[in-house]
């Protein structure tokens, strides 16, 4: 067929990627090892729909994924002809790699993100599903960077992974999936996506720390943020936003050097700014110099605040709170 839109599917690898390399031992365990060929080759309607390239960028497991990768890939799309793209990675960093893309990606065609829960040889494989669905919404959309996982099209800023194997692992919590596919069709429904960062040329992002605060742990693993060379910390909290008096002593001094973002260890809500002024509590903690996240998750915070400080002639601060309050 002629006329179809052109899609160029770029592999990461992952899951979506991965089959056993040892057919002598069934406990081998799957890798990746499948190129972004195969992935195409495997759904043979996208030639129904669109006129596929396929390019493998990398076989590996989305653990090994990083900001040059995503970069690189994002400088790839933005020099490209297509009319869309596809982007095939593992699950397990999904969600950081699309929300670290919608920060720098700086073209105008659209970027979508899909991978699989299943591999390729179990039962009900959901890769050529989600391939195909990816497609589709490349096909519907003018721009933008999304997720489509499970027949449900999520803005990066919101979706998480949420279940270590269900198929329906991809959610945008409490704000909901902005689009969904049925019977062959995108339906996107009215959603405005925020605006990439500038461009950062040749600078590289800063080295941010993500810690967890639980029951009883006695902040040693703060002493060690400064001397390790970090330039910012991100501290999932308790609750709406509480540490330990020991951690809120600990973590005021090391935000007399480096911004610390304080989100929630929570899956829903906000961190508070003005309920609880208990020594530990959003309040107090703030004093100390703390800056609330509001609604952004903790991990999507410390890409945020990294992107953020490799532009050293901006203010990070007023930049992140400008985000947050628009989030």
């Amino acid at each position: 067929m002629t006329n179809l839109p052109h899609i160029q599917v770029f592999a990461l690898g992952g899951t979506i990627a991965m089959a056993s390399d040892n057919t002598s031992d069934a406990n081998a365990g799957a890798v990746p090892n499948l190129d972004a060929e195969a992935l195409v080759k495997a759904v043979p309607e996208l030639a129904e729909i669109a006129d596929i390239t396929a390019k493998t960028l990398a076989v590996a497991a989305s653990a090994n994924l990083n900001y040059s990768k995503i970069s690189d890939l994002c400088k790839q799309v933005e020099a490209g002809s297509a009319d869309g793209y596809v982007i095939t990675q593992g699950t397990d960093t999904l969600e950081e790699s699309a929300f670290l893309a919608s920060l720098i990606y700086q073209g105008d065609q659209p970027l979508i993100f899909t991978g699989a829960m299943r591999t390729p040889s179990q039962l009900s494989a959901d890769g050529p599903s989600n391939l195909y669905n990816a497609v589709l919404t490349a096909c519907a959309l003018e721009g933008g960077v999304y997720v489509v996982m499970n027949g449900d099209i999520h803005d990066p800023w919101h979706v998480r992974k949420g279940h270590t194997s269900d198929v329906s692992s991809f959610t945008s919590g409490e704000v909901g999936p902005v689009g969904y596919l049925v019977e062959g069709a995108v339906h996107l429904r009215t959603h405005e996506q925020q605006a990439p960062l500038e461009p950062l040329g040749s600078n590289q992002p800063k080295p941010v720390a993500l810690l967890t605060a639980s029951l009883g742990d006695d902040a040693r693993l703060l002493e060690q943020v400064i001397g390790a060379g970090y330039k910012g910390l991100v501290i999932e909290a308790f609750g709406a936003g509480h540490l330990s008096e020991a951690w809120a002593d600990a973590v005021e001094t090391i935000a007399q050097d480096i911004p610390v973002i304080l989100c929630s260890r929570c899956q829903n809500g906000t961190v508070f700014e003005r309920t609880y002024g208990y020594k530990g509590a959003e309040i107090d903690l703030m004093s100390r110099g703390l800056v609330p996240a509001g609604q952004i998750k903790s991990r999507k915070a410390r890409l945020l605040l990294s992107v953020l400080l490799a532009d050293e002639q901006q203010d990070w601060h007023a930049r992140f709170l400008a985000i947050k309050a628009s989030f």
